[in-house]
């Protein structure tokens, strides 16, 4: 007697762009409430000359965080070899880590040496590169994470920096110019699609909603780790806030 073939894998019954999304709620919530980003993008930080430095300061070791996680996220990506989810991975408003390697030089110069990264960063490439030989479609919940952590704030935040740090022309805010507000709801649409197209068992769906979830909290370990090293915090909601 023969042997009976495999069940093929049970298909995901919703999209996957939709699990994600509710999902992921409360994990994102936490992450975009966190102290140090809430202060950092919103605080007052008493204004002034020595305020702006404290700020500053700040703000480099959360670019730095970063420039870590996108260099990580960049580096896994030869290896994809799935269409559809190359398709998603290899979006190129994904690829920032020259752009961060850019505002890190603007802010920092000649002085910046090796990156700094906390152990909840270290951790978090970690697990990126961990996924990525092991269960590449897993990598789809980072860069659903970085998506609504980075991307979807990148025109409001752009702005918030260069008036908390008074600058001209773009310099310093590379980071933010994937896409531009106009675009936005455009992007937005296309990685929808895109997710959407990636074929995932139930099993497989579960899992990368799994995954974002881990992200963005290992994302808010890093914040907790950065507003322990930020005694200049203050209550959030300044004159910054939008």
């Amino acid at each position: 007697m023969g042997t009976a073939a495999a069940a093929p894998a049970e298909t995901s019954s919703q999209p996957l762009s939709v699990r994600l999304e509710e999902g992921t709620g409360s994990a994102r919530r936490q992450v975009e409430q966190s102290t140090f980003l809430e202060a950092l993008f919103h605080g007052s930080w008493n204004g002034g000359v020595y305020g702006q430095f404290v700020r500053a300061r700040h703000y480099v070791n959360h670019l730095r965080q970063l420039h870590v996680l996108y260099e990580a996220f960049e580096s896994a990506l030869p290896a994809v070899k799935d269409v559809a989810l190359a398709r998603v991975l290899r979006l190129p408003e994904l690829r920032r880590a020259s752009a961060l390697a850019a505002d890190l030089d603007w802010f920092c110069g000649d002085t910046r040496t090796q990156p700094f990264a906390c152990a909840e960063t270290r951790l978090h490439a970690e697990r990126i590169h961990e996924v990525a030989t092991e269960a590449p479609h897993l990598l789809l919940a980072h860069a659903y994470a970085r998506c609504v952590q980075d991307l979807f704030t990148a025109p409001q935040r752009a702005e918030l920096v260069a008036q908390a740090f008074e600058l001209e022309g773009g310099r310093g805010t590379a980071f933010y110019n994937a896409v531009s507000e106009g675009e936005m709801q455009a992007f937005q649409r296309r990685l929808v699609a895109r997710l959407d197209e990636v074929a995932l068992g139930e099993l497989e769906s579960q899992e990368v909603v799994q995954e974002a979830r881990l992200a963005f909290r290992i994302q808010g370990l890093i914040c907790d780790e950065l507003a322990r090293d930020a005694p200049g915090i203050e209550n959030p909601r300044g004159p910054f806030n939008p």
